[in-house]
């Protein structure tokens, strides 16, 4: 009838709209995690007589290493297991895995007090550019791992979405270190 169309394209978009579904409904812890920190992030540049840009990213930066060790924390023992799985530092040494969200929280408490930035944005850089290169290499195996990052808490695959999420924070590090 001509009321009716099978088409190709037609089943394309429904694939379409059907991914973007799935990677919001994988993603969505971590999508709210951000938002949340960067509504506080903005909250508080509400405060200052103009926005800084660099008390901005220190703050992004804190509540991710602070928010992301919080669910790192609520299970160690697990975390510790499945970032082995991919962080070379881990697989090497099993005990960096129960020390990183201690790492974390440092980081995060670094950044958000504006103290010892210089130090806080190298180890930022070293410490995140290790877990790249780790997930960089777990993604070209084509093996399926769950992501570490929200801790166990969330069944998040390990994806580029890991890989962007580091650079990203590596980027701001890097800018932190050449505003100093």
């Amino acid at each position: 009838t001509p009321k009716y169309k099978v088409s190709e394209q037609g089943a394309v978009k429904k694939q379409a709209s059907e991914a973007k579904e799935s990677f919001l409904k994988t993603y969505k812890p971590l999508v709210i995690v951000f938002t949340f920190i960067l509504l506080a992030s903005l909250a508080y540049q509400i405060g200052l007589s103009e926005f800084n840009k660099s008390i901005f990213m220190n703050h992004i930066m804190a509540g991710f290493f602070i928010g992301l060790s919080f669910f790192k924390f609520l299970d160690l023992k697990t975390f510790s297991e499945s970032f082995s799985s991919y962080d070379p530092l881990a697989q090497r040494w099993l005990a960096y895995g129960v020390i990183y969200p201690f790492i974390e929280l440092m980081l995060g408490l670094l950044f958000i007090s504006g103290k010892f930035l210089l130090v806080a944005n190298t180890l930022t850089i070293l410490v995140l550019s290790l877990t790249t290169y780790g997930v960089y290499l777990r993604l070209q195996s084509k093996s399926k791992f769950q992501c570490a990052c929200l801790g166990t808490t969330f069944n998040l695959p390990l994806s580029n979405v890991t890989i962007t999420e580091n650079i990203v924070m590596i980027s701001m590090a890097l800018y932190g270190l050449t505003a100093m």
